[in-house]
């Protein structure tokens, strides 16, 4: 969605960054700062708050000081209706930037200002990106199992996948901005993904399952739960 990435780096015990006076971060602030930083465009207080359950007061909080201290920066967002945009925040050091996230947010704002069922015609949309990707899938020896084709898919996609054996946890969501402010887009797109991807898959070596998908199940985690179908 680093936890949304809120985490990875974490888990792998690396250190909190310090302040410009020399204090280490609080465990809230470089999760603040990870999130800020594993997102491949920049990100609203809303959508970090969502992505990792702090409360927006607290997320500005942390943004404040940590662009004081040099390791975020903010842009005003592109007007949109009345009132003063909102600030978009980047890390100071910031890696490629994915140049489909603003237009995928614009899309999903579209869908769902236009369309009289947003989530079906984004799960219908979805479906049919699936499907190009499970074209492209190799047969294998021996064949895949469903938790592999999914797990791989949304690995390429950017979602930090994790397979913990109970269910698949998605550690980043590479449109965390679009996916806050229209979730049922977003996700329904994810959703319709998921499953044009094993409707179409090659070689499966069982029965097809259903995917359900949590979005922000937990702070910077959705979750997939693949369950037999009918």
């Amino acid at each position: 969605m680093e936890n949304f990435r809120t985490g990875p780096a974490a888990q792998n015990g690396l250190p909190p960054r310090r302040s410009a006076a020399g204090r280490r971060h609080s465990g809230a602030r470089e999760q603040v700062l990870r999130t800020v930083e594993a997102q491949r465009s920049p990100v609203s207080v809303a959508a970090i708050g969502r992505a990792t359950g702090l409360h927006e007061n607290t997320v500005r909080g942390h943004l404040d000081q940590l662009l004081a201290d040099g390791h975020v920066t903010r842009a005003r967002a592109s007007a949109d209706g009345r009132g003063r945009p909102a600030w978009l925040w980047r890390p100071t050091r910031y890696g490629p930037a994915s140049p489909y996230a603003a237009l995928a947010g614009v899309l999903a704002g579209t869908i769902a200002r236009t369309s009289t069922d947003p989530a079906a015609t984004a799960h219908e949309a979805g479906r049919g990106w699936g499907a190009q990707l499970a074209a492209d899938l190799p047969e294998t020896s021996p064949p895949a199992t469903a938790r592999d084709v999914v797990t791989d898919a949304m690995a390429a996609q950017g979602f930090d996948p994790v397979d913990d054996g109970e269910q698949i946890v998605l550690h980043r969501c590479p449109l965390l901005e679009a996916a806050s402010r229209h979730t049922e887009v977003v996700c329904s797109v994810h959703r319709g993904l998921l499953a044009g991807l094993l409707e179409d898959a090659p070689g499966l070596e069982e029965a097809r399952p259903e995917v359900e998908l949590l979005p922000f199940a937990a702070p910077g985690q959705c979750h997939l739960r693949l369950r037999d179908a009918g």
